[in-house]
């Protein structure tokens, strides 16, 4: 990183109490140098860095805990798109479950904010799979924390913190 970048989180770490990052969203390019995801990913093409692990040396600090923003959908991964078509699993065994064990692997975020469950259950995503290896298993078992976007039925029920949907309205909830 930049030394600007560097004495800025320097700052920043000082002050903030969380920093999640968005490490892949629904167009697909991960910010990291992902094994499946050749070509679309920061260390590839563009910036030609490992951004998340570069961030999350930046933002160490006593007090910071690191996060990390995660896609499970992408709008146009030809996998995702014939699972629909075809009733099957192949992008979440080849693609969405392969990456979320490997940037907590990598990584050992504190926070995983899941997004783009739309439309699926978590079954699709082999969300309880991950979550018990996350949990019981994984590098942050004991300190990580989960929202609620895990498939189309845990919005709103499960989870460290709850999101609810976009535009949720508190005051029209029953």
């Amino acid at each position: 990183l930049s030394e600007v970048l560097r004495c800025s989180a320097t700052r920043i770490s000082n002050n903030f109490r969380y920093f999640v990052l968005t490490s892949k969203h629904h167009e697909g390019f991960t910010m990291w140098p992902c094994r499946t995801s050749w070509n679309w990913n920061s260390v590839d093409i563009g910036p030609k860095r490992d951004i998340i692990g570069e961030l999350k040396d930046a933002f160490k600090g006593p007090d910071v805990h690191f996060g990390l923003y995660y896609s499970m959908f992408e709008w146009f991964h030809p996998m995702l798109i014939d699972d629909s078509k075809y009733n099957t699993t192949v992008y979440v065994d080849q693609v969405s479950f392969p990456q979320l064990i490997e940037i907590v692997s990598l990584y050992k975020p504190e926070i995983i904010w899941s997004d783009g469950d739309w439309g699926k259950s978590d079954d699709y995503w082999r969300s309880k799979e991950f979550l018990a290896w996350l949990y019981n298993a994984s590098p942050v078992k004991d300190t990580v924390v989960v929202n609620d976007r895990w498939g189309g039925d845990t919005i709103g029920k499960h989870g460290g913190f709850l999101t609810f949907s976009d535009h949720y309205d508190p005051g029209t909830a029953s």
